[in-house]
């Protein structure tokens, strides 16, 4: 009974994905997609870039404390 349910879901899930792929509608209304200017496309940049490696330093910071912490 319980492959059944999960089959089910996984058949709507296959559905809505395809429907959401097949919808590039949407895909061209993103404000950020398609910067004009070179400098919002740098911050753009610059804010992914920056986004992308806060964990990494957060993590960094927590092993550093502790390192100093214990040492």
């Amino acid at each position: 009974m319980k492959t059944n349910s999960f089959t089910r879901l996984l058949q709507k899930f296959v559905f809505s994905a395809t429907l959401f792929s097949l919808w590039t509608a949407t895909a061209q209304a993103c404000s950020v997609c398609v910067v004009s200017n070179d400098e919002s496309r740098a911050a753009y940049y610059a804010t992914t870039a920056f986004l992308s490696f806060l964990p990494l330093m957060m993590i960094g910071g927590v092993v550093y404390y502790i390192f100093k912490k214990y040492r």
